[in-house]
């Protein structure tokens, strides 16, 4: 994933050979493991390069080993939040550390995140969910069945003015902004 404004390019793409408090790994300059997982855990590290121009540095961030490096994070300034499936990290791009983590009570994973003009809106596997700035959530939404297709169709898509959804068992949703069903 690629993230870009005026004065930054962010890249975002998983490190697979990354061993929490292995000698053997790959060098960063900023390692940060929010969650406190040990080496024993389930886990997957996001490598995210930061590229300000006159200053360029990598970032080791570990999470939960379901964490996608698709659709997981949102640059705004100086500010990256990371959706870590079941967590929120909110990272300073200038120099690496921790502004705020959240750990969200959703149920089943959660894919990606979007940025709104009151919130953030979550894709999960069970839910949408609608968080504001604070990640207080406000609505959530739930189908039939898993938010995931298994005819190939779009699972999810946000339109200008509805978002679009494929259960698992080809139920189709709409709902708006505010978590109602349209259809």
């Amino acid at each position: 994933m690629i993230l870009k404004s005026d004065n930054v390019i962010v890249e975002i793409v998983v490190d697979k050979t990354y061993t929490i408090g292995s000698v053997d790994n790959r060098h960063y300059d900023v390692v940060l493991n929010p969650a406190n997982y040990s080496r024993s855990d389930f886990t997957k590290t996001l490598a995210i390069h930061i590229d300000m121009f006159s200053k360029q540095f990598s970032i080791a961030l570990i999470g939960f080993g379901l964490i996608s490096d698709e659709d997981c994070a949102i640059l705004d300034n100086n500010t990256l939040t990371v959706l870590l499936n079941q967590e929120i990290v909110q990272i300073n791009i200038v120099d690496g550390a921790i502004i705020r983590h959240v750990k969200l009570g959703s149920f089943g994973c959660n894919f990606a995140i979007y940025k709104v003009d009151n919130g953030y809106i979550l894709y999960g596997e069970m839910a949408i969910t609608m968080l504001n700035f604070d990640f207080v959530e406000k609505w959530t939404f739930c189908g039939l069945d898993i938010l995931v297709s298994a005819t190939g169709k779009q699972s999810f898509e946000m339109k200008e003015n509805a978002i679009c959804l494929y259960d698992f068992v080809d139920n189709y949703y709409e709902i708006d902004y505010e978590g109602n069903r349209i259809k």
